[in-house]
């Protein structure tokens, strides 16, 4: 296919626009004689707001994705999925409410109807509430640019305001719901379509949802990635096949072949990269992620988290992250806490002077730790900030208790996806000492926990927001990196 031919004009709002989509979908399975598609997947982005045609704009997708289904009937299930971005039910109840939305999110109806009908559990809604991206502002199309959303995402996913939301009516609740970046929306399109996210993908509704769908880690395409590659032998000069591993999957070669020796002989290598250069500010976040990508894609199979007793005791966060949570817990941590290297406590010197909020905070709070602990055969997690009261003479704990319960939607996820609960915030003076502090009941939800990497060293884990973390254990030999002391015997 030449360059020229990859875009097509279409307009779903002609007469013929339902054969039009079949000819082209047919033509992409068919090929052109050199080339074919085995399956297809269709993601339909398209859709307008604030005009007059609204309602036939929007229904007009049905007549595409009646074009798929045809294809399907006359070539055997050949499109396999099909993907459309629509939005959260509270947008779509306060559309219906709207007079000049009412047609908007009538044609969204129409065409979410025929999906569903048609293609039932191979369609796939993604239901954002806001989406934000680019650098412009605008009202109609309403447009947030990425520095403004990405802060708004991060403050309004926090639970308080997930809380408040709950409880409020539509019109109200709307402004706190977290918009998400318009990058990550099209990822979990593409990994819906490409059939690598797991569990119920019939509608993915809200930030959480749709961040783990646009997150999926790279370890599990390569897994993916792998098996099909030994489905298609290449076929060498001498006649006969052989398999040939994917060059750009995590940057490794033959990973899926590698001798325990070499396999565990990269994590190594691979730890010490990461953890040994934190605090290093001429190495950027992306090394970071790259890195711990690596680790995710090293992780032997037989390395089960929800069923491995090494996921229990204390754990330090190594704070290399540069979000809006990570970047307070830094300016409230201590001076001394962010230390470089392995055994030696080394400390990185303080180049200016406390700011007069800091100074003024710290006669009533100081933040002198952050950890998480696991119990209970890895069912209980306690995040604890160890801190300080009245000008440094009561030390207090801050502890966040959530419970963890690990899920089994398909074979690749199994011991290392899990759901997280809230259940408890606690003050605790001592063992013995502290109260439970009332929350909302709405504040225990559920939300997805990924370990993606655990030895007896460090664990890699990715939360809702879709990114990993590292955590060292507080008396292993990384712990005297950036993010945490070494615990002392």
């Amino acid at each position: 296919m030449s360059e020229k031919d990859k875009f097509v004009p279409l307009d779903l709002t002609a007469e013929n626009a339902q054969q039009e989509f079949y000819d082209i979908v047919s033509s992409a399975v068919k090929g052109d004689g050199t080339t074919s598609a085995k399956e297809v997947a269709v993601i339909a982005a398209m859709g307008t707001i604030g005009t007059k045609d609204d309602e036939k704009v929007n229904a007009a997708l049905a007549e595409a994705i009646k074009g798929a289904h045809r294809v399907n009937v006359n070539d055997d299930d050949l499109v396999k999925s099909f993907v459309m971005i629509g939005n959260t039910k509270r947008v779509r109840r306060l559309a219906r409410q709207v007079s000049f939305l009412k047609g908007y999110a009538e044609g969204k109806d129409e065409a979410e109807a025929t999906l569903r009908e048609l293609f039932g559990q191979n369609a796939c809604i993604i239901k954002p509430s806001f989406i934000y991206g680019g650098e412009e502002i605008g009202l109609n199309p309403p447009r947030v640019p990425s520095s403004l959303g990405s802060l708004a995402s991060e403050v309004l996913g926090l639970y308080p305001f997930q809380a408040l939301a709950d409880e409020l009516p539509d019109a109200l609740a709307l402004p706190l719901a977290p918009p998400i970046s318009v990058e990550v929306v099209a990822s979990a399109a593409i990994n819906v379509a490409l059939g690598i996210v797991e569990g119920y993908t019939a509608e993915l509704e809200g930030k959480e949802a749709i961040v783990m769908a646009g997150t999926v880690r790279k370890w599990r395409e390569k897994s993916i990635y792998e098996n099909l590659l030994r489905e298609e032998y290449l076929e060498t000069e001498d006649g006969s096949t052989e398999y040939i591993s994917g060059k750009d999957s995590c940057s490794i070669d033959t990973i899926m072949e590698m001798s325990d020796d070499r396999r565990w002989k990269k994590i190594n290598e691979c730890k010490d990269m990461l953890l040994r250069r934190n605090g290093n500010e001429n190495i950027k976040d992306d090394k970071d992620l790259e890195l711990m990508e690596e680790l995710e894609c090293l992780r032997p199979k037989s390395m089960i988290p929800a069923d491995d007793p090494k996921l229990n005791g204390r754990w330090n966060f190594v704070l290399s992250k540069d979000d809006l949570g990570t970047q307070l817990i830094k300016e409230l941590l201590p001076p001394d806490y962010h230390s470089i290297g392995n055994d030696d406590e080394k400390t990185m010197p303080s180049s200016q002077s406390s700011p007069p909020w800091k100074s003024l905070l710290s006669t009533a709070y100081q933040l002198q730790g952050l950890y998480m602990r696991i119990h209970d055969e890895q069912s209980q997690v306690e995040i604890v900030l160890s801190s300080k009261l009245f000008f440094g003479k009561v030390p207090v704990e801050i502890v966040f208790c959530t419970s963890l319960l690990a899920t089994n939607y398909d074979e690749e996820t199994a011991g290392l996806l899990f759901l997280e609960k809230f259940e408890s915030v606690e003050i605790r003076f001592g063992p013995s000492n502290g109260w439970t502090l009332p929350i909302p009941s709405n504040w225990q939800r559920f939300r997805h926990l990924e370990i993606t990497y655990l030895d007896d060293e460090v664990v890699v884990a990715r939360g809702s927001g879709g990114d990993p973390h590292i955590l060292v254990r507080a008396a292993g030999r990384y712990a005297g990196c950036m993010g945490g002391k070494r615990e002392r015997s």
